[in-house]
């Protein structure tokens, strides 16, 4: 009991820098009652920002209208919506929530909205049973046109050279600003606007883009990849004192890893949670290794 009480101005100082407390270590902002977004996995680094604060990205967090989330290089997210529909955002992706609402009701959900694709790939995908249980009335806005979404399966991308969108199941309208309004309802229908050429009319995706289009937001196993309750850890150092501690976790966090400070018995540990696997642990002590403080190992949670 009294090295808790030793710690506690430590655990004060961690929440003033934004870090968590290292003797009362929690997961990421819980969810509520009522229906929120969520990130179900993340192949790191990643970040949400959130008004003046930047953050990594973990596990269980919940996404609401005003944040905006970034991938970094090799990196990939999956977000579940309220009602059950995925978003999967692929390497070097920033998406914008403008406005996210749902509404729970007796076997369904409704959920509206507007996600922003600034830069970069995403996946939106529909269950079959959020197809049953769940309502949409979704758009998500690329720099020359507007998806609207009811329940689909899609791909999108923009970039400074052109906007693409991509159907895989269902059909989804496009309001552009080239080229007016346009459906996708054939499986495999695509549209690309290269803003330095003339527009052309919606086509066919060939199977080898579709290979590129699916394996662009995937999360890949044993690339860093880390899920709620992931049994595996980095222990990226175990140091005797706070201010090291603090320090690194925040140049870990600044790079887009949740890390965070824990006691143990021979110290403070500073770790990063939730690995899906021994080889998911090792590439993130892989990735971080570079950072200053690190020198870590891998190890079982618990």
């Amino acid at each position: 009991m009294r090295r808790r009480h030793l710690l506690a101005p430590a655990a004060a100082a961690l929440a003033g820098a934004g870090l968590v407390p290292a003797v009362h270590a929690s997961r990421p902002r819980p969810a509520a009652t009522a229906p929120q977004a969520l990130v179900e996995a993340v192949q790191m680094p990643a970040w949400v920002a959130r008004g003046e604060t930047r953050e990594p990205v973990a596990p269980g967090q919940a996404v609401a209208a005003g944040d905006t989330l970034e991938t970094g290089d090799a990196a990939a997210l999956s977000l579940r919506l309220p009602e059950g529909s995925t978003v999967r955002l692929g390497a070097r992706t920033r998406l914008v929530v403008p406005a996210l609402d749902a509404v729970a009701g007796p076997g369904t959900t409704a959920v509206s909205g507007r996600l922003q694709l600034l830069d970069g790939m995403l996946r939106f995908t529909t269950s079959a049973l959020s197809g049953v249980t769940g309502q949409r009335e979704l758009q998500v806005q690329l720099r020359s046109a507007t998806i609207g979404i009811r329940g689909t399966d899609f791909w999108t991308m923009t970039d400074e050279a052109h906007d693409a969108t991509c159907l895989f199941e269902g059909r989804v309208a496009l309001s552009t600003r080239d080229q007016g309004d346009l459906e996708l309802a054939q499986p495999t229908a695509f549209w690309a606007r290269f803003f330095a050429q003339p527009v052309q009319p919606v086509g066919q995706a060939t199977p080898q883009q579709l290979q590129t289009f699916l394996g662009s937001t995937a999360l890949v196993a044993g690339r860093g990849v880390a899920v709620l309750d992931g049994p595996w850890r980095v222990v990226a150092a175990t140091v005797p004192s706070h201010a090291p501690a603090l320090a690194l976790a925040r140049r870990l966090r600044l790079a887009g890893y949740p890390a965070r400070v824990a006691e143990r018995a021979d110290g403070l540990q500073v770790r990063i949670d939730g690995l899906a696997s021994s080889a998911d642990a090792q590439a993130v002590l892989a990735r971080i290794g570079a950072i200053d403080g690190v020198a870590g190992r891998v190890a079982r949670a618990g």
